[in-house]
């Protein structure tokens, strides 16, 4: 029999807990209520989850930070919930690395359809305990002049220079690297880095793209790696200089 998968709720609001906790162990889930970030950390410390309900606003903590610190130490499903429902918030929460963001007040049933999409996407029944990432993480890419280790995140240049990019913006670097000359729309995109379908007039691609482009591009304004294909996305396009490696993915043993 499969092992009930594991769900840690996190928001201050017991009236939502209650509903929710009830609601999802009768759908077969093992729950768990944590009223702050503090408490969060220490659920995690001991167990694994395969996702967060996390609510953008506790006493304690902000969950934009949150995310992208989670982020940073494990791949544990994340879903946002809040009463702040505007097309900003949702860019900022998916673009840290959140898998999907839901506006209160919250319909169970709706709610537990995100969940069960969310977790499609996600193979494994448990995930890692979150862990720091250590300097043996060494998977990574080379692109003109830059490497990015694909497990911490992190884009250095051969000078010296470094950046840590969020979840999702390594990943749709290193999906566009991997698919260097081919042009990807907004949906392979989206897809590739979260599972989920690409939505007219969500921007959170684009908004990504400027900013790797500020990263990797001598010149952002006028683009030679990340290029604009109009009406069609984006294709990567490595430099004559480095067309010979920029594809390479470098694995340490």
């Amino acid at each position: 029999m499969q092992q009930a998968r594991r769900i840690l709720i996190v928001d201050d609001d017991p009236d939502i807990t209650k509903l929710l906790e009830v609601y999802l162990l009768d759908e077969g889930y093992d729950v768990e209520v944590a009223f702050t970030e503090q408490e969060m950390w220490a659920c995690l410390s001991g167990k694994n989850f395969d996702l967060i309900l996390l609510d953008i606003l506790l006493p304690d903590g902000d969950g934009f930070d949150i995310t992208r610190r989670l982020r940073e130490v494990s791949d544990t499903a994340i879903i946002l919930i809040s009463r702040k429902n505007t097309d900003i918030d949702q860019i900022v929460g998916l673009e840290l690395g959140a898998d999907d963001y839901v506006p209160k007040p919250l319909e169970p049933r709706a709610l537990l359809a995100r969940i069960k999409s969310v977790l499609r996407r996600y193979k494994k029944v448990t995930v890692e305990v979150p862990h720091e990432p250590t300097e043996t993480d060494t998977s990574t890419l080379k692109i003109d002049g830059w490497q990015l280790d694909t497990t911490t995140y992190r884009l250095t240049h051969h000078n010296g220079t470094q950046h840590v990019l969020s979840a999702n913006e390594a990943n749709l670097l290193a999906h566009l690297v991997r698919n260097e000359g081919r042009v990807l729309t907004r949906n392979d995109l989206m897809v590739a880095i979260s599972g989920r379908e690409w939505e007219y007039m969500d921007r959170s691609i684009d908004i990504m793209i400027v900013k790797l482009r500020r990263n990797i591009e001598t010149d952002p304004g006028n683009p030679c790696l990340i290029q604009t294909v109009r009406g069609a996305g984006y294709i990567f396009k490595a430099s004559q200089k480095d067309n010979n490696s920029v594809l390479g993915a470098v694995t340490d043993d």
